[in-house]
């Protein structure tokens, strides 16, 4: 274990190689994250292919119509979280949400093995509806349980690496499903994310065990003084204190209207992709395996990109820099199908913006969450996560619909694009530096307090690097 004063002197390594920015007593925790990551993208990115090729058939009439949907089941399943969030310790939490969505993929299957019109109709509806859930849910309770062990220090060093997990097992799972969508059926792809989901629980298990095992001599005394100790403890709170708690900070306000601009754009650039591979491709297995190639590709260049730049990017240019950098490449890639809308310039410009978000936005979005309580790490953040993003999802999907009824044509819309990736991107460097000043501050506030001895619990005294 190390104390407060050993984590400031040893708080940048001075080797360059990535795998010397995990100090020595952090690196089974970091393993044990970044192969629990591995496993969830894994099982997504099997079940992604699929979801693309059901919202290419329909158009974007039902596409509009199944985003919207989705934001409706946000808006159910966000507080019946939050009531999960209040009452079970954050172990179980990770259990229950986990298993529940195994369960769902099992049901998904013997569904699918009916031979019944309308059944398989509304099973494949269904199926995107849940997709769309579950990778928002999957990945926020990941990166909330991240944000609650680990300090804004650390998640400046680490989280890209741990991303780079995570896109590990996007690339396998895109690799597998491209080499086995012509040969088995649906039903039998979505049995190996069951897998995938279970192997990841294990190692969620052994990160809490890692965590727990050097404050146990701490826990104990708090539990014989009447409290829990951090990692068994629920949030607590209120069912929709989460959404009160967004309404009230001006800090989590301004991440909704971040990200809000991110599923805009994003959505914007999905519709485009559903009206171009419809054109100009015609078999659903055809469609399927492109969607699989494409997210083959952006995820090697997303691996690449957190392993060699996210760290960087994130330590010496800061927050705000990440932050805004997905904004640029939205700007330059409006601008390439405002005058090319072409499937060519739309492959490069999906997997630049893809890997862009994956490489850099999201380990900086996810140090946002390192300086705020840890009632708003779980439910803030859950109710940010999803139903701000598919209320984003479906409000742009809406405009886009009514858009295209009026005769506004790629061109024109890609156009009046480009002034809202300007602002998104002065909301983006706005928003780093009030994260950077909310690290400050914490950093202050705990100058001298008592710790509880482990160098990678939520309670370290990590030095936060100063931004540039």
């Amino acid at each position: 274990m190390t104390t407060p004063s050993d984590a400031a002197e040893t708080a940048e390594p001075t080797r360059s190689s990535w795998w010397a920015r995990v100090r020595p007593e952090e690196r089974t925790a970091v393993v044990y994250a970044t192969a629990w990551f591995f496993c969830i993208l894994f099982g997504y990115m099997v079940v992604r292919p699929v979801r693309e090729t059901m919202g290419s058939v329909g158009g974007t009439q039902q596409l509009q119509g199944l985003m919207l949907v989705t934001f409706l089941v946000m808006l159910a399943a966000v507080p019946l979280y939050s009531a999960l969030v209040a009452r079970l310790p954050r172990r179980w939490l990770v259990r229950v949400v986990y298993h529940f969505f195994a369960s769902c993929l099992v049901a998904f299957f013997l569904l699918m093995q009916l031979d019944i019109e309308w059944v398989r109709t509304w099973t494949a509806r269904c199926f995107f509806v849940w997709v769309n859930v579950f990778a928002l849910f999957a990945t926020s309770v990941f990166w909330s349980v991240l944000a609650d062990l680990f300090t804004s220090s650390q998640g400046k060093r680490l989280f890209g690496m741990i991303a780079a997990g995570g896109t590990a097992g996007a690339i396998t799972g895109s690799l597998l499903t491209s080499q086995v969508a012509t040969r088995l059926s649906t039903g039998a792809l979505l049995l190996l994310p069951v897998v995938m989901i279970e192997t990841g629980l294990w190692f969620a298990w052994r990160l809490e065990k890692q965590f727990a095992r050097p404050s146990r001599e701490v826990n104990s005394q708090k539990a014989n003084a009447g409290k829990r100790g951090p990692s068994e403890s629920p949030a607590g709170g209120g069912v929709l204190s989460g959404i009160t708690h967004v309404a009230r900070s001006p800090y989590l306000a301004m991440i909704c209207a971040f990200l809000v601009l991110v599923q805009f754009c994003g959505t914007q650039l999905y519709f485009q992709q559903a009206e171009i591979v419809a054109a100009e491709i015609e078999t659903k297995e055809a469609r399927t395996q492109l969607f699989a190639y494409l997210d083959l590709g952006t995820q090697l260049l997303t691996l690449a990109i957190q392993a060699l730049l996210s760290g960087i990017v994130l330590r010496r240019f800061g927050v705000s820099v990440a932050l805004v950098v997905l904004p640029v490449i939205y700007f330059a890639g409006f601008l390439s199908l405002a005058f090319i809308p072409a499937l060519s310039t739309l492959v490069v410009t999906m997997i630049a913006t893809r890997a862009g978000g994956y490489g850099i936005t999201v380990p900086a979005r996810e140090v946002l969450f390192t300086v705020v309580s840890r009632e708003d790490k779980y439910k803030s953040k859950s109710f940010i996560d999803t139903v701000v993003l598919r209320g984003g999802d479906a409000l742009s999907g809406q405009l886009f619909g009514v858009a295209r009824q009026l005769g506004m044509g790629i061109t024109a819309m890609n156009l009046w694009a480009l002034p809202l990736t300007v602002i998104w991107g002065t909301i983006a460097w706005r928003l780093g530096r009030m994260q950077k000043g909310r690290a400050l501050q914490a950093t202050s506030a705990t100058e001298s307090p008592e710790t509880d001895g482990t160098c990678v619990s939520s309670k370290e005294r990590d030095i936060d690097e100063p931004e540039h």
